[in-house]
């Protein structure tokens, strides 16, 4: 065990049956609600029913639940192609969780978790949604209910676990990027209660860029707290999946092919997009203190995305110019600068290093979810051949400096 604590970038908490329903209003009630058939209880959002085919949850009750890094192995081993294995079939996952657990307090209640921190050697963590993150998409045609939705969830989130508990456990609250005013609405009453970071979806916000002036009331809150924007991974619906359906998904001669193109297709193109809109819409030459980071999408994406920001513009010239003005830095140094990403522990986390150095690489386990890691601490195992000093950098000052 290293000589000084973690500061982990990715940790989740399993919702209470009543995240959305506790501060909910009349609308939001009649909304969000829970049916029982037989001894199952599902979760309903409007007229859809939560499950692993719009959410990626299985279970929205989380109890029982999978044990950690249960899937972690198996992720490694595809990775790395270290077998002939060719995946799990989608008929076996449910199997694939492996033995199931008693949800324990320290999922669900902040003073257990600090508990468990202790246990693990971490001394503080972001600690995100599981099903919060998953349902705006079922929301994208009714911002105004999405924003009602989650502005009762964030009232919970700070009641059950706190916007920063004993400046140890932060919980950023989930903001949709659906309607401009909207969003800023939220983000200014969360900021008032001394909120670290902000959780968002990565993406095209309101059918246009998030580095649109109709986005500037926002961004600025964002610039003149400090506040950090944790673009996080996600399941479930998005727009992405209906443009797939518009113009690839046709026929269906093959479900299965289409689903697997789908993927492939979409997987990697919200936080793609996003962080390439943003530096090429200059945003961070219009409110240079806000800082991203990605959280849980991985780290395959950067490379492109440092391709693409850098050759942009016409061919000869390389001129980017948004809203007005000119972008004067290498459109790439400005992503290196301002953009923070933590990689899935099975990719090349040592290339990423040399890709946007070392300052701009956070730890994260994605702990208690069964494909992150089984420890936090296993974190380090993909990065052995970095110096020590890196290794520190990543495991604790990266975050801790952002979070401070």
């Amino acid at each position: 065990m290293a000589d000084y604590m973690y500061v982990d970038a990715d940790n989740h908490y399993y919702e209470a049956e009543d995240a959305f329903l506790r501060y909910a209003d009349r609308d939001v009630k009649q909304y969000v609600r829970w049916v029982s058939e037989g001894k199952r209880r599902y979760m309903v959002f409007g007229s859809t029913m939560i499950g692993v085919a719009n959410t990626g949850v299985p279970n929205p009750t989380f109890n029982p639940i999978a044990t950690p890094g249960a899937f972690h192995a198996r992720l490694k081993e595809l990775q790395e192609r270290s077998s002939d294995a060719t995946g799990i079939p989608v008929t076996d996952m449910f199997n694939a969780y492996g033995q199931l657990e008693e949800i324990p307090d320290g999922y669900r209640k902040n003073y257990a978790r600090i508990d468990m921190l202790d246990e693990q050697n971490v001394e503080k963590c972001l600690l995100f949604p599981t099903l919060g993150d998953c349902v705006e998409g079922l929301m994208h045609d009714n911002p105004p209910m999405a924003y009602k939705v989650f502005h009762a969830f964030n009232l919970w989130l700070e009641e059950d676990w706190g916007y920063a508990y004993q400046d140890r456990l932060y919980a950023p609250p989930y903001i949709p990027m659906l309607d401009p005013e909207l969003a800023a609405d939220e983000l200014e009453f969360v900021l008032n209660k001394g909120v670290k970071a902000v959780s968002l979806r990565p993406g095209p916000a309101d059918g246009r860029s998030p580095a649109d002036p109709a986005w500037d009331r926002f961004w600025s809150l964002m610039n003149e707290s400090g506040t950090l924007a944790a673009y996080h991974g996600y399941g479930g619906h998005t727009r992405y999946t209906e443009a797939f359906k518009e113009m690839w998904g046709h026929s269906l001669a093959d479900p299965g092919y289409n689903a697997s193109l789908d993927a492939a297709f979409n997987s990697d193109r919200g936080i793609l997009e996003m962080t390439v809109a943003l530096v090429l819409g200059n945003l961070f030459g219009r409110y240079p203190n806000v800082k991203i980071a990605s959280i849980e999408l991985g780290c395959k994406w950067t490379q492109y995305a440092l391709h693409m920001v850098d050759h942009a513009g016409s061919l000869l010239e390389r001129r980017i110019e948004a809203f007005g003005q000119t972008l004067q830095d290498l459109p790439s140094d400005v992503f290196k600068e301002h953009i923070y990403i933590s990689p899935f522990p099975e990719e090349d986390v040592v290339g990423l290093t040399e890709m946007i150095g070392v300052d701009r690489v956070l730890m994260g386990s994605d702990w208690p979810h069964p494909e992150g890691n089984i420890m936090p601490g296993d974190f380090a195992d993909s990065i052995q051949k970095l110096p020590e000093a890196d290794i520190k950098k990543i495991m604790r000052d990266n975050l801790n400096e952002l979070l401070s």
